[in-house]
Formats: structure tokens, C-alpha cells, sequence
């Protein structure tokens, strides 16, 4: 009776260490399977004409940024799905989130460069274009200042992944640096 107790323990530790990071495999294999079907979508249907366009080449380095990000996101909770015990290393979780941080920035940049097709730096006064572009690009340099200390902070939380994935779950949404770049996020994106 007492070995069906310990497989129980055993099996229940290992559904428990399990459980976090399935969620985020299930997650990353869905958002990055959409992604490249559109990836695919729009090679398929672009012209030659299209595909010289900056906005074009801007959303084709915004997929593959977003693909890899799914990748390294996929690769670091798929292992600890897979082998809870035995954790990625931890430049690759530094790398994960580095990339999960630095992203939402990067897209709200080139959305922000959408606007030189309404306001062409050649034709439009540079006292308009310094009221347009002054304060995202305020915005823009605090968010870059609160990732940076924000994935700083988090590559010294601990000296292996264990620690750091301890120490993100308890400490990732009380960091100032993190609620700064939300904030600053949504500041951006009004």
C-alpha cells in the first residue's frame, strides 16, 4: 500500500512541476503556428511591387521576431514539460525574456514609422514633425530604459534557471521596471 502512495506523491510532484509550463507550450505552438501561416500568406500573396516597400520588409522582421520569440518561449517550457527537473540554461531563459520584453517596443516603433507616409520628412515643417514624433520618442527612450533595467534585474535574480523561474513567478509583476514599460505601453499606444 505504501509504494502506490509514493507513485501517487510522485506522479502528483511531477503533474504539479508539469502544469505552469504547459500552458505556455500549448500557447506558443498556436500563436506560432498562426504566425506562420500569415508569414506564408503574405509571401504568397505579395507582388514584387509590395515586397519593396519598407512597411513590407517591417512586417516580415516583425514575424520572424515574433517566431522566434514562440521559439525560444516554446523551447525553454517545452523542456521543463518534458523534463521538469533538468531546466534550460539560464542565458537561454535570459534570452527568452529579453526577447519577450524588447518585442511589444519594436512593433510599436514600426508602427510609429507608418507615420512618415503621412508626414514625409521632406515636405512637412520640422516644427510639425518635432510636435508629431517628441513625445513617442520620449516615450519610446523611458520604455527602452525600463526593459533594460527590467531584464537586468531579472538576469540577477538567481545563478540558475530554477532560481530565476522562482524568483520571476514572485517577483516579475511587483518590479518597477515592469510596471513601468505596461504603463509606458499603454501611454504609447494612446
Amino acid at each position: 500500500m505504501s509504494s502506490v502512495t509514493n507513485s501517487e506523491a510522485t506522479i502528483d510532484a511531477f503533474v504539479n512541476a508539469v502544469r505552469p509550463a504547459f500552458g505556455y507550450v500549448v500557447a506558443a505552438i498556436a500563436f506560432s503556428t498562426c504566425l506562420f501561416t500569415l508569414f506564408i500568406t503574405l509571401l504568397a500573396l505579395s507582388t514584387k511591387d509590395s515586397r519593396r516597400r519598407l512597411v513590407f520588409r517591417l512586417n516580415v522582421v516583425a514575424i520572424c521576431l515574433a517566431l522566434t520569440t514562440s521559439a525560444l518561449i516554446g523551447l525553454m517550457t517545452g523542456k521543463a514539460v518534458v523534463n521538469p527537473f533538468n531546466q534550460v540554461s539560464k542565458s537561454v531563459s535570459v534570452a527568452a525574456v529579453t526577447f519577450l520584453s524588447c518585442s511589444p517596443l519594436l512593433y510599436d516603433s514600426m508602427l510609429l514609422t507608418r507615420l512618415f507616409a503621412v508626414y514625409p520628412i521632406g515636405s512637412t515643417p520640422r516644427v510639425t514633425l518635432v510636435k508629431i514624433f517628441a513625445f513617442p520618442f520620449c516615450v519610446k527612450c523611458v520604455r527602452v530604459a525600463a526593459i533594460t533595467m527590467g531584464v537586468r534585474g531579472f538576469a540577477v535574480l538567481g545563478t540558475t534557471t530554477e532560481a530565476l523561474i522562482q524568483n520571476q513567478s514572485t517577483n516579475w509583476f511587483r518590479s518597477p521596471y515592469v510596471v513601468t514599460e505596461c504603463t509606458m505601453q499603454i501611454v504609447d499606444n494612446l
